[in-house]
């Protein structure tokens, strides 16, 4: 193996340009020793292969001839310099001009096109550093900008968790507040309960009563507004208390029935005027599933002012029989019956 012939005044041009001369045969080798700007070009597309530092090697040409005789080749060399005697002074002189002449154009040329291909490499160069100014430039924006998705979407996780967790205090929070009014009002019913009892066996053994005229104070939630004498506060948990315990093994059945009546109060309280919400149909499938075939659900709506028409089949609430206040604590009831886990539990 053998290292590649290449053009010595190109590959002097290339290493005068900076060029390694492995790099700068491999370049020529490979262009095929054509022109500078071929050899520059492959180098700058070649320039990060493994073997750039390495030298081509290329099988060696082993040229056998047949040697000439003696007297062929003194024959040769007699007949060579009769032709040299033979040429004319003016004919050596006109040709040594020429040959000068042609060596400066050579020359001229070569320094002009190394000035191209200088120009040439200087553009290259340019362009390649601007390019890759430009990608770097785009992978820093790229960057900033994950950046600031990724903090934005930090900012938006802990918005979502401080929500959450503040939805999670506040529904604590009304449950306490819920268990301890059920709490106050179980107590309250005791208590009465004592004194209702410690009255009945003084009035058996015929003894005065402690207080005539006792005051019973009367628990009220805040949110309630008065009700009619007609139908209280507690007909209403009573009869929803009675509905949960009737089902109590049914703990679904008896939340789809709260829901259902908490709808049907709601519709009548935001629209009074609509009589399709104040007209429901016994045989009504959703209805008759989930409120009406259930022991408490038809009477708590009874309770409510709807009446029942057994002739027709249809709960009906009259126009002028609406009731806002006992309509706002029954839904009052329902709600807290739904959010209370302990409703019932206490009870008479």
């Amino acid at each position: 193996m053998a290292t590649p012939q290449v053009d010595k005044r190109m590959l002097g041009e290339l290493e005068d340009m900076g060029f390694p001369n492995v790099r700068s045969i491999r370049a020529l080798h490979f262009s095929g020793n054509s022109n500078l700007e071929s050899a520059i070009n492959w180098l700058l597309e070649h320039e990060n292969d493994p073997d750039i530092d390495q030298l081509p090697l290329i099988p060696r040409e082993i040229n056998i001839e047949c040697a000439d005789t003696p007297n062929e080749a003194r024959n040769d060399i007699q007949g060579m310099r009769a032709n040299a005697q033979e040429r004319k002074p003016e004919e050596s002189t006109a040709a040594g001009r020429q040959k000068e002449t042609s060596q400066v154009e050579r020359e001229l040329n070569a320094d002009q096109n190394k000035d191209k291909v200088r120009r040439r490499i200087v553009e290259l160069y340019k362009s390649k550093q601007d390019g890759q100014e430009r990608e770097r430039g785009r992978i820093r924006n790229q960057l900033q900008e994950d950046k600031r998705e990724r903090i934005r979407a930090a900012k938006e996780l802990m918005e979502a968790k401080r929500t959450l967790e503040e939805n999670q205090r506040k529904r604590v929070m009304e449950s306490r507040k819920a268990d301890q009014e059920e709490e106050k009002r179980a107590t309250e019913r005791i208590r009465q309960r004592i004194e209702d009892d410690k009255a009945e066996r003084r009035r058996r053994l015929g003894l005065p009563l402690e207080n005539p005229a006792p005051s019973v104070p009367t628990i009220t939630p805040t949110k309630i507004k008065p009700v009619e004498p007609a139908v209280t506060s507690e007909q209403l948990r009573d009869c929803l208390r009675n509905l949960k315990k009737n089902y109590k093994d049914d703990t679904a059945k008896v939340t789809r029935a709260f829901q259902i009546l908490l709808k049907i109060i709601a519709n009548i309280v935001k629209n009074p005027e609509e009589e399709k919400f104040r007209r429901i149909r016994l045989n009504n499938p959703v209805f008759k599933d989930r409120v009406g075939s259930l022991q408490g659900g038809v009477e708590f709506l009874e309770l409510c002012g709807f009446m029942k028409l057994t002739t027709s089949g249809y709960l009906v609430m009259p126009r002028d029989k609406i009731n806002m206040a006992l309509l706002k604590a029954a839904g009052v009831e329902v709600a807290s019956a739904m959010q209370n886990p302990y409703f019932g539990l206490l009870s008479k």
